[in-house]
């Protein structure tokens, strides 16, 4: 399997239809409060360590790379979510995969670039320097991840997307699942990121 982020200079790109959606900016807009107000509502109490979540009163599951997404090595996050979010996380990823078949592509997967975090690795992000990494961060209930529109993973070589239609295709699925309320969707361009919250 190849990373889409980096384009392989042997290989044709192609390119897919993709709807426009408009400003991605404009479109998925919801704001830090409003993704902690539904974590609080849906979510696990904040943990400090992964020994904290055998005690919890909402259960989590682990998710770990599979057909439907790619989890990367995570650094600042452990890899668990309410069962909701872990839903919605393989819906996406499975719809994102279908679309991109459905237009002629070959399989692609997403990429999942952060999951739950801890207050301690909240405060490392933040003395890191990520600027999205509020004290209060949604990521602290279990119920949000974060999916790169920079990233994917390409199962077939030899059939090559071009990453911004791969974002495009990324930008629909969420705008449908927002849509249906399934879910609060921030873009993040710093982070290069699409943050998302279960509702």
């Amino acid at each position: 399997m190849a990373d889409a982020g980096v384009t392989d200079t042997t290989a044709r790109v192609h390119r897919l239809r993709v709807r426009p959606i408009g400003s991605y900016s404009r479109v998925f807009r919801d704001l830090n409060d409003e993704h902690v107000a539904v974590a609080r509502r849906i979510g696990i109490k904040p943990i400090a360590s992964l020994y904290d979540a055998y005690n919890l009163r909402v259960p989590i599951v682990k998710i770990s790379t599979c057909s439907d997404f790619h989890v990367e090595k995570l650094t600042h996050s452990l890899p668990y979510l309410v069962p909701q979010a872990a839903r919605l996380l393989h819906d996406i990823g499975r719809s994102f995969s279908d679309s991109v078949m459905a237009r002629g592509g070959k399989k692609y997967k997403i990429k999942v670039t952060s999951v739950t975090r801890t207050d301690y690795s909240v405060a490392r992000l933040r003395r890191g320097g990520n600027v999205n990494a509020t004290v209060e961060s949604a990521h602290r209930y279990g119920t949000t991840f974060d999916i790169s529109y920079v990233r994917f993973v390409c199962c077939d070589s030899s059939y090559v997307v071009a990453p911004q239609d791969l974002r495009g295709i990324l930008a629909e699925v969420l705008d449908y699942y927002r849509k249906e309320n399934r879910c609060l969707v921030k873009y993040e361009v710093k982070q290069g990121c699409f943050h998302i919250t279960a509702r």
